[in-house]
């Protein structure tokens, strides 16, 4: 397996020479909780706790304004015995996350986590490279989101990958594409499978809106030079979630 981490441990990872890649990447973190309900509680419980954490988070000298919050569960998903929820922060960089997990651990999260109808039993720290966005992530939002697990092929890297990635969302996107893509790599609390060197993210700003953006792939996009010239890569095991976007920056 090609280990990536190399490139993900500082900013200073992706400044490479416009002169050998086409696009710098729009790089963000992301922490990922996936648990389970604990006995007689459910996502309204979740979503009400959510309601005391943000009472909390805007007592905290906008520590938390540029973290984003969705609540997800799976729905088309080979586990679905073993988790229920994922609940998924966002932040634009390391420094502002890092400063909301200290503010977090000092500051009285310990308290709060009392009363969390959820057990996590996974904790997931990853850097993300934005390819694309959705046609709003506006709060209140039911979105849809699938992840899959991805290889590269003998001869690419992660930043061939992620040009001709962004070339073809481009193309998509002007032919009314709204599907937001992400490339994934996680920092630490996961291992990747065997032969896994990323995990892609592909999501909408709606339910309904995955349906028609699929409609349009098989319509108009499938076969075209752009949909031909993406490669380098192959994906599986593709687990789909929906949910609500509870945050968005202030």
């Amino acid at each position: 397996m090609k280990i990536l981490y190399s490139l993900l441990i500082t900013m200073s990872a992706f400044a490479y020479s416009q002169e050998e890649y086409k696009y710098e990447p729009e790089v963000n973190k992301a922490e990922y909780y996936l648990g389970t309900f604990n006995k007689g509680k459910d996502v309204e419980d979740l979503s009400a706790w959510y309601g005391k954490f943000a009472k909390w988070a805007e007592q905290k000298d906008g520590v938390y304004d540029s973290m984003t919050v969705a609540i997800l569960q799976p729905y088309f998903h080979s586990n679905l015995a073993g988790i229920d929820v994922m609940w998924v922060n966002t932040w634009p960089t390391p420094s502002e996350q890092f400063k909301g997990l200290e503010t977090w651990i000092t500051g009285g999260g310990a308290d709060l986590l009392k009363s969390l109808p959820v057990t996590n039993s996974q904790q997931i720290d990853t850097w993300q490279w934005t390819i694309s966005q959705p046609a709003s992530m506006e709060a209140g939002n039911m979105m849809y989101a699938t992840y899959a697990d991805c290889s590269l092929e003998e001869g690419y890297d992660l930043r061939q990958v992620y040009d001709l990635y962004k070339d073809f969302a481009i193309y998509a996107q002007s032919l009314g594409d709204t599907v937001g893509r992400k490339i994934i790599v996680p920092d630490s609390g996961v291992q990747l499978a065997e032969g896994v060197d990323f995990v892609r993210l592909m999501y909408s700003s709606s339910i309904s809106e995955r349906g028609s953006n699929a409609d349009l792939f098989y319509s108009k996009i499938m076969g075209s030079e752009a949909s031909q010239n993406l490669k380098g890569f192959s994906c599986s095991n593709a687990r789909s979630y929906f949910g609500a976007a509870m945050r968005t920056p202030s």
